[in-house]
Parts: C-alpha cells; structure tokens; sequence
C-alpha cells in the first residue's frame, strides 16, 4: 500500500487496563492489545510522523507491543519527530525508559523527543483513592518525575466526551464528542503533487482491531459508529476520502489543521 505522512498518529495498543475510571472513554471493554500483524500493517503505511501517540488502556501492563512498534520504527527506518506515552502512574516499571531512550536515540535530536506523560485529574485520584493505592501511585510519581523522559501529567482540558463510562455521569458534565475534520495534501520536492507523498492532518487513530477511528470514541463506537476502515485492507488516503476529507493545497492544508486542532481541544458544546 502506498506510504502517507501524518501530523499526528495515535495508536491505541490496547485496551487492557488496572483501572476503571468514571470518564473512560473505552466503557464496555474487552483486553485487546494490538497483534504484530496490526503494528506492521499501520506502520508499512507510514513514512512519516511528526508525532507518534501511544495511548490506552494502560502501556505499562504491555510494554512488549511498545517495543514491537519501536523496534519495528527502527528497522524500517521510518521518520518521526517525537513520540509521546501515556501511563496511569499505578505501575512502575525503569523498562519504560530504556525503551524511551532506544526510540529517543534513534531520533537523533540533541533534545529529547521520546517521551512520557501520567494522566492525573479528578477521575484518575477518585479511582486510585477507591482502589486504596494512592500512597503507592505518589511513590511511584515520584520515581517517574526524576525521568528525564518525564513530560508531565495530563489531564482533562475540556469536560469527558459522552462516551464510555462518562455516559453515567451527569449529562450537564460531559459532551458529545464531534470527530475532527481530517485533511490531506501531497508534497513532492516541497510542492503540492497528487503523484507525491500523502500528508494527513490534524490526526488519525488505529485501535488494537486496526480499525482506522476516533481515539476519543468508546470501544463500541470505534468499531460501529466511527468505524472508517480498516489497515490491513484499506489505505489510509482512500478511508479518509471515502469519508469526506478534503485535499488542499500545503499553506492552506496547514492552516486547516492547526484551526481544527485548536478548535477541537477547545470544544465545550
């Protein structure tokens, strides 16, 4: 299948997790992790990422499907600026960063671009309170914060997206989510070809099924509702057109991305 580039690529490698936080987005889950067939397939269509997102379910509990995805970065030699991971913080584990500093030095940037980051918001404290861990989880922070591959904590900047567990929260505290508008434009020696590479933005996600979605939809929705194909059948230029993306020239592909982006991490209503 023909190689695309992504403004931001996240993959979702499982949906295994220690915790069952009330705004999860997963809801009704089974423990999927993503196979050595999927990680191939989204990455033979790869040739570049300007940032790859590793999210979950919990990392930590599967860090070999980590290091598939970055031993497999490696070997095909596929670009990419920076990669990001999100953990819980229950589980420490030093293995994170000499997987980290694997991806980091394949980079090759003098600073560092492999990174960390451990949500932390009402939700994640209520959880970790309730299952009488709290002591253990600021243990392990702590030991976490001394990486020099720590990003910080992350949290929720807009009110959970009625998906998942949020669906029993209060309606007047959640909203529905709204998908991003996706976008593409092709390149070739720095000018817009349709014969050139595929460039994709603002962001594509791939679930442990390789189903092409919405990172933010419940695990039901992404296989149902924000269902938009499939990587070991379908390419991700024909799946994002199939559904409705429009091809702009590069400056205004550009601003097209960087709007939707903002608008979506934004997004109150």
């Amino acid at each position: 299948m023909k190689k695309h580039a992504f403004i931001t690529l996240a993959l979702i490698t499982t949906t295994r997790c220690n915790l069952n936080c009330g705004h999860c987005l997963l809801g009704d889950r089974k423990n999927n992790d993503m196979s050595d067939e999927i990680i191939e397939a989204t990455l033979n269509q790869t040739a570049y990422a300007s940032t790859l997102t590793i999210c979950g379910g919990e990392n930590t509990l599967i860090l070999n499907r980590l290091e598939k995805i970055i031993t497999y970065i490696i070997e095909k030699r596929i670009n990419i600026d920076e990669l990001t991971i999100t953990i819980n913080g229950t589980i420490y584990t030093p293995e994170l960063f000499r997987l980290l500093e694997e991806i980091d030095n394949y980079i090759g940037e003098e600073i560092v671009n492999a990174t960390f980051a451990i949500s932390l918001d009402k939700y994640h404290l209520s959880e970790i309170k309730r299952l009488g861990i709290y002591a253990e989880f600021l243990e392990n922070f702590k030991r976490y914060k001394e990486s020099k591959y720590f990003y910080g904590t992350r949290g929720i900047d807009i009110p959970p997206f009625r998906e998942g567990n949020a669906i029993l929260l209060p309606k007047e505290t959640t909203v529905p989510l709204r998908p991003t508008k996706k976008y593409l434009t092709y390149l070739k020696n720095g000018k817009f070809d349709k014969n050139g590479i595929c460039l994709i933005g603002p962001d594509i996600s791939v679930n442990p099924s390789g189903t092409i979605t919405e990172c933010d939809a419940s695990c039901i929705n992404q296989e149902i509702k924000y269902n938009y194909g499939n990587v070991l059948n379908d390419s991700f230029e024909e799946t994002i057109l199939k559904n409705g993306a429009q091809i702009l020239k590069p400056k205004r592909f550009l601003k097209a991305t960087q709007k939707e982006w903002k608008r979506f991490c934004t997004y109150t209503k």
